[in-house]
């Protein structure tokens, strides 16, 4: 598989499109989605999204939309990132997810060294996906770290052609741990065919195994230098490249939960209208019900697209040396809330939808799924970003570096 891909790169020459603005990106997103939305059967039964929509998504040029100008990105903030992968994800929940990570993957290699991002970006079709949960401690050796293990839930792994590790380099040295990013060819490890879900089926997201790969230091970046601001920063000028990880990373995750409640709340609507629309008197009376629950899963799912822009507006254009603890905070909180009143407004249509959605095959079931799933990711449950934003707000002795090592799922 690996050749035919490299084969079929070598003949794509075309430049892709950049976007000057969010409704631009947007715009492409939502030309995208009959064709995304007509290959959701076939990402379920693949367990993993179908080659059409990865071409489709590099020819778009939507999957650098965070990447340097230089390297062929548009260079948009966090909000156009979020809008995006909502509208992809309101066509394909698994096709929105793994966009996600793949774009916010972008916004990561302008952070490793400029011969390393020229090697990664000079690939037209370059995709990076990630392991944040692993095992197998790094051995230091000479020029790099040599590991050995396994890693977690990488979303869109099977197309992806280098891979980022969040491994804990020294766990023990410091009461932080010395936690770090290594960049890994897709030569260096592999898959486990492991993906059987109830939700998000088509993201792929499967286990890798590494067997003794040496990573060299310059393809290492530390979490804290990405938190408080380090070679991006310096080297572009963009709002984007100086704000601090924590207000980057997770966030664009959020997007597939607003999507995915999106596209729930259409189906719940048609559905209602074709009940309003039969005529028989006991069907529409009982409606009156449905209609106000209904509004009030309209009004969670804008109130937590509204959190979200509102968070990424504001701190992702805020440079890294400017956040303060509490920033850093009350940015993870809004993120897990936001996605967390998606998640309630997908339930409570889910529960008065109508009992025929409990067979296997319904799409209302399989939003319901994908939303409960989504919203389940470390970094977009609520109990630990709550805690952490309770504790900074009454100073019980948070940091600006404890924020970045407790983050789940960072």
């Amino acid at each position: 598989m690996a050749t035919q891909s490299r084969a079929k790169t070598q003949r794509v020459t075309r430049a892709r499109p950049r976007f000057s603005s969010l409704e631009e990106a947007v715009a492409a997103a939502r030309a995208l989605g009959p064709e995304l939305r007509e290959r959701v059967p076939e990402a379920e039964r693949l367990r993993r999204l179908p080659r059409e929509n990865v071409d489709a998504l590099l020819e778009s040029g939507l999957i650098r939309l965070e990447a340097p100008a230089k390297y062929g990105g548009s260079e948009l903030n966090l909000d156009a990132l979020l809008e995006v992968t909502g509208a992809l994800a309101e066509a394909c929940s698994a096709t929105g997810w793994v966009y996600a990570l793949w774009g916010a993957h972008m916004w990561l290699i302008a952070h490793y060294p400029e011969p390393v991002q020229e090697m990664v970006f000079g690939d037209p079709d370059t995709l990076i996906s990630s392991v944040v949960a692993t095992e197998g401690q790094p051995v230091r050796v000479d020029g790099g770290y040599r590991w050995t293990g396994r890693g977690f839930f990488s979303s869109g792994v099977d197309h992806c052609t280098w891979l980022t590790a969040a491994l804990d380099v020294d766990p023990e040295g410091t009461p932080l741990g010395d936690r770090r990013w290594f960049l890994i060819p897709r030569s260096e490890f592999e898959i486990v065919d492991d993906w059987y879900t109830m939700g998000l089926k088509g993201t792929g997201s499967k286990t890798i195994v590494v067997e003794d790969v040496f990573v060299p230091d310059e393809r290492i970046v530390r979490f804290r230098d990405l938190s408080e601001g380090s070679r991006a920063s310096r080297l572009y000028k963009a709002a984007v490249f100086q704000a601090a990880f924590e207000f980057t990373y997770t966030l664009p995750l959020a997007g597939p939960v607003v999507g995915i409640a999106r596209s729930l709340l259409a189906a719940v609507q048609e559905r209602i209208a074709g009940r309003l629309a039969s005529g028989r008197a006991l069907q529409v009376a009982t409606q009156t019900a449905s209609l106000t629950r209904y509004a009030e899963a309209a009004a969670q799912i804008e109130a937590g697209r509204a959190l979200l822009l509102e968070t990424a507006r504001r701190y992702c254009n805020m440079p890294a040396a400017e956040a303060s603890p509490l920033d850093r905070a009350m940015g993870r909180m809004n993120v897990a809330y936001g996605a967390q009143l998606c998640r309630r407004a997908a339930n409570l249509l889910f529960e008065f939808a109508g009992a025929s959605n409990i067979y296997d095959g319904t799409e209302i079931q399989r939003l319901w799924r994908d939303s409960n799933a989504a919203a389940a990711h470390a970094g977009l449950q609520w109990d630990g970003p709550a805690l952490t934003f309770g504790r900074t707000a009454m100073g019980l002795g948070q940091t600006p570096e404890a924020s970045v090592r407790e983050t789940p799922g960072v």
